[in-house]
């Protein structure tokens, strides 16, 4: 197929199986791949004309492990898709999905959330129905972090909404000081609007 497709793509015509004539076509080829194109390139397992004459617009998007700020909403839409009602992730389970690497990426993120709402008899999802590499998941602290990490970014306002914005319930749920959980509630503010 590789070395019929650049001839379509550069006359716009393709001939049938069993006609004697081309026909015009007008399309558009969207292609998407998990492989690195390149190397296939080098490799000779991809032709190097295919490469270049579809390349008109290239979009990259990075693996999930490594846009640490879409797995939440991205969890958070899928079980309000999947759960029939609503619910919510405990601080602990809101912590083991940002701190797990989804090598699968989206597929493997809604498979672990397809799971735990089939589980969840209640509205808070906690951390033991997540697959097992999932919930045993945890994230390195550095203590000389003067900023606050992605996790607690996430797991505050998760802990705040279990606790029906009850600050002194939620700095006992996160094991800090409710002053303690109004700094942080401050950073957070600050940095969402960009001071």
């Amino acid at each position: 197929m590789q070395p019929k497709l650049p001839r379509v793509l550069e006359t716009g015509k393709v001939t049938p199986v069993g006609a004697d004539r081309p026909d015009s076509i007008d399309t558009r080829l969207i292609a998407a791949t998990n492989r690195n194109l390149l190397d296939e390139v080098e490799e000779n397992r991809f032709r190097e004309d295919l490469y270049y004459q579809p390349s008109v617009f290239e979009l990259i998007v990075l693996p999930l492990a490594d846009r640490l700020e879409d797995i939440l909403p991205l969890a958070r839409y899928f079980a309000g898709q999947l759960a029939n009602r609503r619910v919510r992730f405990s601080p602990q389970a809101v912590q083991a999905i940002l701190a797990f690497a989804w090598t699968g990426n989206v597929r493997q993120l809604r498979n672990a959330i397809q799971r735990v709402c089939l589980l969840c008899q209640g509205d808070v999802i906690p951390p033991e129905h997540l697959p097992a590499g999932v919930s045993s998941a945890s994230v390195p602290v550095d203590p000389d972090e003067g900023r606050l990490s992605q996790v607690e970014r996430a797991t505050i306002p998760a802990t705040l909404e279990e606790c029906d914005s009850n600050r002194n319930q939620a700095a006992k749920k996160l094991g800090i000081s409710r002053r303690a959980l109004i700094y942080k509630l401050h950073d957070i503010e600050n940095d969402a609007s960009g001071s």
